[in-house]
């Protein structure tokens, strides 16, 4: 490691004369594909693949072996293939009539083309035996095995794995007219597209009619050949089983203008319309058509995926559970808590940004609520129609304008927020199905309402608490009431003349409003109102953002103290044993590894172990994005799920150091606020031309860190260091080494 640390400058220089000198294209494009076949020769994993292969399109001579690493397909697994030449179901003369009809529909040469029937035959029977079902005509699985012999597999029980593989992995079950697939479905495209949901809603064009051959068959039954086995070298590299319904949403986005002007057609042809769609994809398209579909996956909630993954795609549970009924019961998509925490302590730095709306009523908000959160009693919608249209339009200048000032309560998407009793919160359905009929994007609801969110909430300063007001000696002058009307009006006014300067009149007529209903609330709602954009701004001195210097102000070194080494440098950490984190390490969130492979602002993945505060080593993954950090820990228990232990920032990394003894253990250390505090105060101290004062020293404070085994730190620390300079434009002190 320490050799590649030592090389940076020279690496650097190298990045930079690649911008110089012109490169051979052809080679260029080449080289990736002989730098997989070696890996491939040598052994290795599906994050080695994703990471050369970057999910582009394979040649014939890699495309078996790729997709068995991508398939977890060996040797010995647990697809194990017992040859039988016993065809004995009921329904095995459907079967061998699709058989004989896809293979005279294929380009197989006649002299094969005998064992390719057997072959699949074989296949399909024993896969019913084993798994006890029956097989159907239409159900996908012959549109499967389609592209599969095209493939040199080796023998039957290779085509098998292929085949159980793709079917167990990525198919969902209870892909049914109605079926829970299709319901959950209907789900992102209102959370994408209400207006298009709404359009077939009325023409009662449910999504099993129209996509039930994209999701059965992987879109194996509408694509061509090419364009299918390119379009499933990228699925498989990209390994995110929800991903055929963000193909599903992108194949609907490109024939919405058609759909609509097919408004007065008959149901039937539009249907036909919509069924047809994949097939007029072309390999030109597919990167476009990936790439939208990475959009939508990284615009959506991920929590969804965690809450229905289990019915959907869990091959233990094998019941409908309470969990599966909820999607149809669904008015909109739901998000865990968890996830709106996460969003709310980042500030909006990455993935979804929510603007959480409490509906509970005025009481309950003014006891205690969300300090981000945005207040619309659900109540108003029948008790005072025209005061809940005036309030919308206030949320909606509010979002609009914590957006632009990059406020932490800022955000596109809306996450309503009830209770949590479902017999209470009826109102606030109506309110999110009032916003649904707008056709407003990106609606949510915050599953188990403010009860779930109370007891999930770590930090007690997130939580805005109301003042107990003292009972007066004497009774109140018989002009409080309007007094405390006008001065909130006032307050409404001026932060709306401050921070709102674009209204309409509807929103104008909000102050009012808000006046005359301060008489019979809460006087409380005074302090929620002047204070709301005031507690969530950026600049929020109760909650500093992390904050960093930069190469204008007038220090003598970034990030450097007098006779201190660089942040970056990897030094004798000593500090490790007498350092602990200043946040609770045991309340994990479990995610699905694989949404955070396919982000598209996901740059670096490293294999690592984690070590909690007890020394334990636990097998992980470190994941860089453009703008944050991530440590997954992963499950035994579990392929594809892990816990996600620490999610920072880059901008809040403050020094990353190694053990002289074992360069590989690797500790990130984050900014806190007495940190930044006690440097501001020493560069005020130096800018007043006082840096001779004693300045108190600095105090041993607990600060935020994590710690890792890293067998690829060198690689890593480098990466990581330039990510942070490119965001806190740092280039000028690029040439600061990282050695041990």
């Amino acid at each position: 490691m320490s050799d590649e640390n030592k090389e940076l400058s020279e690496s650097e220089e190298d990045l930079n004369d690649s911008d110089v000198f012109p490169v051979d294209e052809k080679n260029h494009d080449n080289q990736w594909i002989n730098e997989l076949q070696l890996a491939l020769e040598r052994g290795c994993d599906l994050g080695t693949i994703r990471n050369i292969g970057k999910c582009r399109p394979l040649t014939d001579d890699l495309r078996l072996a790729v997709w068995k690493i991508c398939l977890n397909i060996n040797d010995v697994n647990e697809y194990a293939y017992s040859d039988s030449d016993v065809f004995d179901l009921p329904e095995q003369s459907i079967i061998r009539e699709d058989v004989l009809r896809l293979v005279r529909a294929s380009d197989i040469n006649q002299d094969i083309a005998t064992a390719k029937m057997s072959d699949i035959e074989a296949v399909i029977t024993f896969y019913c035996k084993k798994y006890n079902e029956s097989y159907e005509k239409g159900n996908g699985w012959i549109d499967i095995l389609k592209p599969l012999i095209t493939l040199q597999y080796k023998d039957r029980a290779e085509l098998y794995a292929l085949f159980a593989s793709i079917r167990n992995r990525y198919i969902p079950r209870y892909c049914e007219a109605d079926g829970m697939s299709y319901h959950l479905f209907r789900l992102l495209l209102l959370y994408h597209d209400p207006e298009l949901c709404s359009f077939f809603d009325t023409r009662k064009i449910s999504p099993d009619l129209y996509a039930h051959v994209w999701i059965r068959s992987l879109y194996a039954g509408s694509c061509s050949s090419s364009v299918l086995l390119a379009l499933w070298d990228h699925y498989f590299q990209h390994a995110d089983q929800f991903f055929a319904f963000f193909l599903a949403l992108v194949l609907l986005m490109f024939a919405k203008e058609q759909v609509f002007e097919m408004a007065n057609k008959e149901k039937n042809e539009i249907i036909e319309f919509l069924s047809k769609a994949p097939s007029n994809l072309t390999n030109d398209d597919l990167e476009d058509f990936c790439s939208l579909a990475n959009h939508y996956a990284s615009t959506t909630p991920q929590s969804f995926r965690k809450e229905f993954y289990s019915c959907l795609f869990d091959e233990i549970d094998q019941s409908i559970s309470q969990k599966a009924c909820s999607i149809y019961q669904a008015l909109c998509l739901p998000v865990s808590v968890k996830e709106l925490l996460q969003a709310n302590q980042l500030g909006g730095t990455a993935g979804v940004r929510y603007f959480i709306v409490d509906c509970r009523p005025a009481e309950q908000y003014n006891s205690r609520h969300l300090y981000t959160a945005f207040h619309l009693d659900a109540n108003l919608l029948l008790e005072d129609p025209k005061e809940f249209a005036g309030t919308v339009d206030a949320l909606i200048a509010t979002q609009k304008q914590s957006i632009e000032t990059g406020s932490t309560a800022g955000g596109e998407h809306l996450c309503f927020m009830g209770s949590g009793n479902e017999e209470a919160d009826k109102y606030v359905r109506m309110v999110v199905a009032h916003f649904l009929q707008r056709n407003t994007k990106y609606i949510s609801l915050a599953s188990g309402g403010y009860k779930a969110l109370k007891d999930a909430v770590e930090d007690p300063s997130m939580i805005t608490r109301g003042k107990k007001n003292k009972t007066p000696t004497t009774p109140p002058p018989p002009t409080t009431a309007v007094q405390d009307a006008f001065a909130l009006g006032s307050a409404i006014k001026q932060n709306i003349a401050e921070k709102l300067p674009t209204i309409n009149t509807q929103t104008a007529s909000f102050i009012n409003m808000i006046s005359s209903a301060v008489k019979t609330k809460s006087v409380e709602v005074k302090d929620k109102v002047k204070d709301y954009i005031v507690h969530t701004s950026g600049n929020d001195s109760a909650n500093p953002a992390p904050k960093h210097v930069n190469k204008q102000d007038k220090v003598d070194k970034l990030y450097r103290q007098t006779n201190a080494s660089s942040v970056f440098s990897l030094d004798s950490d000593n500090e490790d044993e007498s350092t602990s984190s200043s946040k609770p390490k045991d309340a994990h969130e479990l995610v699905d590894m694989e949404s955070y492979f396919l982000r598209s602002d996901m740059l670096y993945k490293y294999e690592c172990e984690h070590i909690d505060e007890q020394n334990r080593r636990h097998p992980s993954l470190l994941l860089v994005s453009a703008t944050d950090l991530y440590i997954l820990r992963r499950l035994p228990e579990q392929k594809t799920m892990a816990n996600l232990v620490s999610r920072h920032p880059l901008q809040t990394v403050t020094k990353i150091t190694s053990k002289k003894t074992f360069p590989e253990i690797i500790t990130f250390r984050y900014s806190t606020p007495e940190d930044e505090e006690e440097e501001e105060e020493q560069q005020q101290l130096q800018q007043k031309g006082k840096s001779k004062t004693k300045v108190k020293p600095r105090t041993k404070t607990s600060i935020d860190c994590d710690k890792v085994y890293l067998p690829d730190a060198g690689d890593a620390t480098k990466n990581i260091k330039l990510l942070i300079m490119k965001l806190l434009n740092m280039f000028d002190n690029i040439d600061q080494p990282v050695s041990t």
